[in-house]
C-alpha cells in the first residue's frame, strides 16, 4: 500500500512523464515530429487568450449540465469586480435577474440554441449591478458535454445616446406640433409624408391626417398660379431650395390666401435625393396691410403732388406780392427819406423866420402893455379892445412856442431815424438826472394844485454811459405827459437797479390809455385820447423820440396802463 506522500509524488511523476511524452521528450516519446507543431498551436492559443483578455466584452463559458461558470475571459472580472478564480464554479443564473433566468433555462433545455437579451448582471458579494449589457448566448459542444458561450457587452453609453436621441425627438416633435409655422415633409413627387397641425390650419383642413389624405401633391393642389408652381420646381431643381417665396395658395374651401414658402431638397449619404422639407407661413394679413399701405402711399403721393402744385402757385403769388411789396417798401423808404429831408429843410427854414416872429411878438406884447397902461383912461370900451389885443398877442406867443417845439421835435426825430443824431458818451449819474428833472417840473404844478409830485430813489444808483441832455429830454417828456393827463392824485418818479440795469419808472394816477389805443402809443404824430381841457396838446412825437433815444443808449422802454386808473412808463439803461 502506498503512502499518501508517495501517491502524490507518483502522480506528479506520472503527469510530468505524460507531458514529456506528449511534447516528444523522454525515452517513451511517441514521435519527435509532433513537438514543433504542438508548440506552435499552444502559442497561438496563448495569443488568442491574450486577445480575449484585452477585449471590452465579458465572455463566460457555462457548463450546460450544471449551469456553473467553467471559465471567463475578456472584461468579465472588471465588469463584475471579481477575480477570475472567484467566478469559476459560480451558478451563472445567480448573476441574472429573474426574467433573464428564464431565457437561460430555455437555452439549457434546448428550446433554442442561441439568443440575445438586454439586461444587467448582479455582482457577487452584494456589490450592486452592472450597467446595462447586451448579452448574446449560444450552445456549443465541449469534450465533457454541452457548454454555453455567453458574451456580455456594456451598452450603457449606447442606452444614454438612445435616451438622448429619444428625448431630442420628443422635443423636436413637440416643437413641430406646437409651432405656429407650418412644417411638412413630402416625397419627390409632392405627396405629403408628414405635416404639423399648423399646415392643416393654414390650408383650412381639420387635421394633418385629413390633409394628407386629400392632398396628393402639395405643389399642384395648394399653389394657385401655374407660374408660381413652375418657379418652385425650377428653383428646387436648380438650387435644391426655395427661400422666402410669397405665393397665393388655395385652401380647402377654395379661398385664396398669401403664403410664405421655404423648402429644400434632402439627400442621403450617397447624394441621392430622398424628400423635401418645407415650411409655410400665412402672410395674408401682412400682404393686405402692404397693399393698403401702398394705396395710402399712392394717395399720399397724389395729395403731395396736388399740394406741391398749390404751394408752387402760392409761392409764385407770394413771390409776386413780395416783389410788389419790396418795390412799395423801396418807394416808401424813398418817400420817407424825401419826407425827412423835406421836413428837415422846411423845419430849418421855418425856424429862422419863426424866431424873428416870436422875438418881435414878445417885444410888441411888452411895448403895447406899457403903452396901453399910459394912454388908456377909464373908457371901458377902449380897455376891452386893449385887453383883446393883448390876449391875441398872448395866443400868438404861445402858439409860436408850440410851433417851435413841434419844429424841434420834427428835426430831432428826422435825425434819429436817419441815424444822424450825435450822442455824447460820458458817465451820467441817473440819480442827479432824476432830481434835476423833478425839481424843474415843480413849476408845472401851478396849473394842477391837486397833483403831488413824488420822487423815490432806492439806494445809491450806479452810473450809466450816455448823453445827459438827451436822457433829461426823455424823463422831462415822460413827466410832462404824466402831469398833462393827471388832474388829481400824484405823479411819482422811482429809480432803482435790477439785473444790470438802472430802471426809472414814471407812474401817474391820471386818466390812463384806452385799451383800443395802447398798440399805437409809440407811433409818430399820435395823440392818445384827449388831454384834460386846461392842458395844452403836444406834437405827438414825444414818445417816439423817447423810444429812439432810449434804444440808442442800449436800453428798453415799455409801459402798463389801465383806462381810468393811470399809467406807468418804464425805461431801463445798462449800467456802465
Amino acid at each position: 500500500m502506498k503512502t499518501p506522500g508517495r501517491q502524490t509524488a507518483d502522480a506528479a511523476d506520472s503527469d510530468a512523464g505524460r507531458r514529456d511524452r506528449l511534447l516528444g521528450f523522454g525515452e517513451h516519446s511517441v514521435s519527435k515530429s509532433y513537438y514543433p507543431e504542438l508548440k506552435r498551436r499552444l502559442e497561438e492559443l496563448e495569443r488568442f487568450r491574450s486577445l480575449l483578455e484585452q477585449t471590452g466584452e465579458a465572455i463566460f463559458l457555462v457548463d450546460g449540465r450544471t449551469g456553473r461558470i467553467a471559465d471567463t475571459a475578456g472584461a468579465a472580472g472588471v465588469m463584475l469586480r471579481q477575480e477570475r478564480e472567484a467566478l469559476l464554479g459560480l451558478p451563472f443564473a445567480a448573476l441574472l435577474p429573474m426574467e433573464a433566468v428564464e431565457h437561460l433555462h430555455g437555452l439549457f433545455s434546448g428550446d433554442f440554441a442561441a439568443g440575445r437579451l438586454e439586461t444587467v448582471l448582479t455582482r457577487p458579494g452584494g456589490k450592486g449591478t452592472t450597467p446595462a449589457v447586451e448579452m448574446t448566448f449560444r450552445m456549443a459542444k465541449g469534450e465533457d458535454g454541452p457548454i454555453a458561450v455567453i458574451v456580455a457587452r456594456d451598452v450603457s453609453e449606447r442606452k444614454k445616446s438612445e435616451l438622448a436621441l429619444r428625448r431630442a425627438e420628443e422635443k423636436y416633435r413637440g416643437i413641430v406640433e406646437n409651432a405656429a409655422e407650418g412644417i411638412f415633409q413630402s416625397s419627390l413627387d409632392g405627396r405629403l409624408i408628414s405635416a404639423n397641425p399648423a399646415v392643416a390650419t393654414i390650408l383650412g383642413y381639420a387635421s394633418p391626417r385629413e390633409m394628407m389624405r386629400r392632398v396628393k401633391s402639395i405643389i399642384d393642389q395648394t399653389v394657385a398660379r401655374e407660374d408660381d408652381r413652375q418657379r418652385i420646381r425650377a428653383e428646387l431643381e436648380r438650387y435644391d431650395q426655395v427661400k422666402n417665396l410669397e405665393v397665393q395658395l388655395v385652401t380647402k374651401s377654395g379661398d385664396l390666401i398669401w403664403g410664405l414658402i421655404n423648402a429644400r431638397r434632402i439627400r442621403d449619404a450617397a447624394g441621392e435625393a430622398e424628400r423635401f422639407d418645407g415650411s409655410l407661413q400665412d402672410v395674408t394679413i401682412r400682404k393686405q396691410a402692404e397693399q393698403t399701405l401702398l394705396r395710402y402711399h399712392d394717395e399720399l403721393e397724389r395729395r403731395v403732388a396736388e399740394r406741391t402744385a398749390e404751394l408752387t402757385r402760392a409761392n409764385e403769388r407770394l413771390t409776386h406780392e413780395v416783389t410788389i411789396r419790396k418795390r412799395a417798401e423801396e418807394a416808401a423808404d424813398a418817400a420817407n427819406r424825401a419826407k425827412s429831408e423835406f421836413l428837415s429843410m422846411v423845419s430849418h427854414e421855418i425856424r429862422t423866420p419863426l424866431t424873428s416872429v416870436m422875438g418881435f411878438a414878445v417885444i410888441i406884447e411888452k411895448r403895447l402893455d406899457q403903452l396901453f397902461n399910459r394912454l388908456l383912461g377909464d373908457d371901458p370900451r377902449q380897455r376891452r379892445q386893449a385887453e383883446q389885443i393883448m390876449e391875441n398877442l398872448g395866443i400868438i406867443v404861445s402858439e409860436g412856442e408850440r410851433l417851435k417845439h413841434l419844429i424841434n421835435d420834427v428835426l430831432d426825430l428826422a435825425k434819429l431815424e436817419a441815424g444822424k443824431m450825435a450822442f455824447k458818451h460820458e458817465r451820467v449819474d441817473p440819480a442827479e438826472v432824476v432830481r434835476h428833472v423833478m425839481s424843474a417840473s415843480e413849476g408845472l404844478l401851478a396849473a394842477t394844485p391837486r397833483v403831488a409830485l413824488k420822487t423815490s430813489i432806492q439806494g445809491r444808483l450806479p452810473e450809466v454811459i450816455g448823453d445827459r441832455d438827451r436822457l433829461i429830454q426823455v424823463l422831462v417828456n415822460l413827466v410832462s405827459n404824466a402831469l398833462k393827463f393827471t388832474e388829481q392824485g400824484s405823479v411819482t418818479c422811482r429809480a432803482r437797479t435790477a439785473d444790470g440795469y438802472v430802471v426809472i419808472d414814471v407812474a401817474d394816477t391820471g386818466i390812463g390809455i384806452p385799451e383800443a389805443e395802447q398798440h399805437k402809443v409809440f407811433e409818430k404824430f399820435n395823440q392818445i385820447g384827449a388831454t384834460l381841457t386846461n392842458k395844452p396838446k403836444g406834437t405827438g412825437l414825444g414818445l417816439a423820440i423817447c423810444k429812439h433815444i432810449v434804444e440808442s443808449h442800449g436800453g428798453r422802454i415799455s409801459y402798463v396802463s389801465r383806462f381810468g386808473s393811470g399809467s406807468t412808463f418804464t425805461f431801463a439803461l445798462p449800467i456802465a
